[in-house]
């Protein structure tokens, strides 16, 4: 049985900008719907980090007042303790003792503040990585919508996919392609086009693949079969796009 070649040529990935290519006015649809709920995702998302930072640094600014006061007071305490202690010990004895006590009061609730603040800042963090994630479900699931809706609205998509499949190839032999009931007939009639239009092919022949699905296509040839199928191609853009996700 021949070995099946994931295609992912088809629809055009890149990681910076995460689809490469723009072909038609649905796909710039997509990304424009995608890029307004990125925007709109990522205004909450700073509003949410910088209630969080202000929450923050206002609670460390009464802890830090906090430590200051409590500074001053058990300072104030064990100077009055090691005066009276003076009398009996020496000032200087119980002066060194009230600072010392003062000192490590204060250096625990000066730990706390940084703990807190710590906190906030891996909070902020969380927040950004939950925004991006929202995103790459958000951009899958509108290129699902729109690639869907064109499949089932224009009953020629299915050839343009072939088309791009055997482009991806480079080959000049004669070839198979086999795609579902639903999108025989119109690859069957097309097929001169598309002969036409990949000139490198000598020969192709269309199949009719029961197990296959509306928009599915797979391109048999001497080196093995090349699956170039839209729900394939979905899933490589998903693939990529969490890639880079986990990648940062």
């Amino acid at each position: 049985m021949s070995s099946i070649i994931k295609s992912s040529k088809v629809l055009e990935v890149k990681g910076d900008s995460l689809i490469k290519k723009i072909d038609n006015k649905e796909e710039k649809v997509l990304l424009e719907k995608a890029k307004e709920k990125y925007d709109e995702i990522v205004k909450i998302a700073n509003k949410e980090a910088e209630n969080i930072i202000r929450s923050g640094y206002e609670e460390k600014k009464i802890i830090l007042d906090k430590v200051s006061e409590e500074a001053k007071k058990s300072f104030e305490q064990w100077k009055q303790k090691g005066h009276e202690e003076g009398l009996k010990l020496g000032y200087d004895e119980g002066y060194m003792k009230g600072y010392e006590e003062g000192r490590k009061d204060s250096n625990i609730l000066i730990d706390e503040a940084l703990e807190i603040k710590e906190h906030y800042i891996k909070e902020k963090e969380k927040i950004y990585r939950e925004v991006e994630e929202d995103i790459i479900k958000l951009v899958i699931e509108i290129s699902e919508k729109v690639i869907y809706d064109k499949v089932d609205q224009d009953k020629e998509y299915i050839v343009s996919v072939v088309l791009k499949g055997i482009d991806s190839l480079n080959t000049t032999e004669s070839l198979i392609v086999r795609v579902s009931k639903e999108d025989y007939k119109i690859v069957e009639m097309s097929k001169n086009k598309i002969l036409a239009k990949a000139s490198l092919v000598n020969d192709l022949e269309v199949k009719l693949d029961n197990n296959l699905n509306k928009g599915d296509c797979i391109i048999e040839t001497s080196k093995g079969n090349v699956d170039v199928s839209i729900d394939y191609q979905i899933e490589k853009v998903q693939e990529l796009l969490n890639n880079i996700l986990h990648s940062e």
